[in-house]
This record gives structure tokens, C-alpha cells and sequence, in this order.
């Protein structure tokens, strides 16, 4: 695969799927639909979408992805792998409330559903320090919350003192929903977060 252009899937079997795939297009990506494990092993860097956690998760044990997505993504040069809302949820390790049948990669405690119902959901400014972005756009929908990051996980943006983007080593989440924006920062970083891991495998 190549390293100067790697290949970005989105998991495509339930949730904000085309609106990534639309996303990733903007950003001069020609991006892969996950279905299988076949379509998997294409990939240098995976999206989860949002949706329904419980579905997805039940969806990818029954397609025989989830294990071969933590057999991949426990070699950073291998996958890097971004999850959105629901994603964020299933790479958790701890899940606080009606856990889904999760990916388990990531040093986050997080609980389902926190910022209330659909009617709940909001958009605010976020600042991103690391990434030099003061004014990201982030649309919250039934959003989870990150209760806390441990070990080697790096909070990288927060609302209300609490953490919504948080990175450890190839794995990104995001509580919020970047693709349902017209603003192509987090994705662009995704990109090179894959990009920076693929070149590890050229040495």
C-alpha cells in the first residue's frame, strides 16, 4: 500500500457512513467501504461512523471484523483507526453503562448517551490546541462522554472541563461528529495521523 497516499476505509454496516465517505472524497481521498475482512486488509486507516453502538458492535462480530480489526490495530503501522461517537464507544476499554460488544483498544472510560436524547443534541466551538484550530464546529448528537483518559491516552480537546477528542498512538475519537460539517480539519489529521503510522512500515 502506498505510504505517500495511504487507503482510508469507513465501516460500512451501520451509521453516518456516506457522510465520511463524502468527507474523505473532499479531502482528495478515494476512500474504501469496509464490509468484510477482505475489505479491511485494503486499508491503512479505518473510520467508525456513528450510529447505534450496540448495532454496530453486533454487526461486526457477526461479519468477523472485530477481531481482525484489533488484530490489525494493535500494530500502529498496520491501522490507524478514528472513531466517532458511537466508534469512540466500541474502541473504549471501559464502558460505564449497557456495554456493546466492544473493540476494547483504547485507555478511555467513557458512558453511553450522556448528553441526554436526540432532542439534546447541540453544536458548539471547540479549540483544539494541538492541531492549532480555535473554532472547530462540533455538532454533538446523543453524544457519549469521556469520564477520563488513562495511560497513554492524550486528551486533545475538551467541553465544559470534560474530555471530546482524545489520541493514543494510531487511535483517534472524537465524541462530536466532524463529518456532519463542512469543515475538513479532523479528517485532513486523520489522514496524516494514517500517513505518519504507514511510512513505519516502508523502514
Amino acid at each position: 500500500m502506498s505510504t505517500k497516499f495511504p487507503s482510508i476505509g469507513v465501516l460500512d454496516i451501520q451509521g453516518s457512513v456516506e457522510e465520511h465517505l463524502t468527507a474523505l472524497r473532499r479531502c482528495g481521498v478515494n476512500p474504501v467501504s469496509v464490509k468484510n475482512a477482505e475489505d479491511l486488509a485494503r486499508v491503512d486507516g479505518l473510520i467508525i461512523p456513528g450510529g447505534e453502538s450496540t448495532t454496530i458492535g453486533k454487526l461486526m462480530k457477526k461479519y468477523g471484523l472485530g477481531g481482525e480489526i484489533i488484530k490489525r490495530a494493535r500494530h500502529p503501522h498496520i491501522l490507524t483507526i478514528w472513531g466517532t461517537c458511537a466508534g469512540a464507544i466500541l474502541l473504549a476499554k471501559k464502558i460505564l453503562n449497557q456495554r456493546p460488544d466492544s473493540l476494547s483498544l483504547m485507555n478511555v472510560e467513557i458512558s453511553r448517551n450522556a448528553y441526554g436524547r436526540q432532542l439534546d443534541s447541540f453544536e458548539t466551538l471547540l479549540a483544539i490546541p494541538s492541531l492549532e484550530i480555535k473554532d472547530f464546529p462540533a455538532v454533538f448528537i446523543r453524544a457519549p462522554r469521556i469520564k477520563r483518559a488513562f495511560k497513554k491516552a492524550k486528551v486533545l480537546a475538551e467541553y465544559n472541563g470534560e474530555p471530546v477528542m482524545v489520541e493514543e498512538e494510531n487511535l483517534l475519537i472524537t465524541t462530536f461528529h466532524p463529518e456532519l460539517t463542512d469543515d475538513m480539519r479532523i479528517h485532513k489529521y486523520f489522514l496524516e495521523l494514517t500517513r505518519k503510522y504507514a511510512r513505519q512500515s516502508s523502514k
